[in-house]
């Protein structure tokens, strides 16, 4: 054989030539009409979770189109090729299951609406605003700004906590005050203005005090209060704070720990 024999036509090297054009452009219109299919969906209002999900799958569509068209360019039969990715797939399928899975759930999830982007959810163990939802795995960003990657079959196949969807969330702070009967009033008067001027807390539904325990010369006082999930921790930060301001402007003092445990023991039958 001569080395001539091996050099490829200009047919062929034009053929090749033209396959990564027709990829670099396919690969190129992908992005775009990912981000164009973004952009259209959200301005219909459409669930962004959502919206990127299908977004996804037009660009991979897009990309498959792109393939197939580049490999005819080259003279490779699509028929006998897809022959070929369809028997391919099944056995990639089968290798992986768990990633079907995955995708499976991500549908079930956008579908029914457990949670959407930016809820504050618990999932499993693991707690933290939904940052996405992707084909595969869910991402939430926890309170110490880490990044959660969750598997979406693992996301379905448990429990779903989402503080979030009912719009705000009850706290409870409990304090126990020096006092008998006489001091119930002006403390717990004392707690509704707490409950009442507290930054991050609802008007509406109002803050509520209650009377959840007492022993002879302490009560056990607890005040409620509403506030969005997503700003938990300095809502209820700041209901403590006013909870302190508030019971020392009215004279109210609070339980001394080692009393507390003094008096506790005492219950008991000597």
């Amino acid at each position: 054989m001569h080395p001539e024999e091996f050099v490829p036509s200009a047919a062929t090297l034009r053929a090749i030539a033209t396959a990564i054009i027709i990829l670099a452009a396919g690969g190129l219109a992908s992005k775009w009409a990912y981000r164009f299919a973004v952009t259209a969906l959200t301005r219909t209002h459409l669930d962004q979770a959502l919206a990127r999900f299908l977004s996804s799958m037009l660009r991979y569509t897009v990309l498959a189109a792109t393939f197939i068209a580049s490999m005819e360019t080259v003279g490779i039969h699509t028929t006998s090729l897809v022959a070929v990715v369809a028997s391919a797939g099944l056995a990639v399928g089968l290798a992986l299951q768990g990633s079907l899975s995955n995708f499976a759930s991500g549908v079930l999830i956008l579908f029914f609406k457990h949670f959407q982007l930016g809820d504050k959810v618990a999932i499993g163990s693991h707690k933290g605003i939904v940052e996405d939802i992707g084909l595969f795995n869910t991402t939430l960003v926890s309170t110490d700004n880490e990044k959660i990657v969750i598997p979406n079959a693992a996301v379905t196949n448990g429990p779903i906590v989402n503080y979030s969807d009912r719009g705000l969330l009850r706290g409870a702070v409990t304090l126990t005050v020096e006092g008998r009967l006489r001091d119930l009033e002006p403390a717990m008067e004392a707690l509704v203005r707490a409950g009442k001027r507290a930054s991050g807390v609802a008007r509406d539904p109002a803050p509520t005090v209650f009377l959840t325990d007492m022993e002879d010369g302490s009560l056990d006082l607890t005040l409620t209060a509403w506030y969005s999930a997503v700003e938990e921790d300095g809502s209820m930060h700041n209901l403590r704070v006013a909870a302190l301001e508030e019971l020392d402007a009215a004279g109210v003092k609070l339980m001394n720990r080692t009393q507390l445990v003094l008096h506790q023991r005492s219950k008991g039958p000597s």
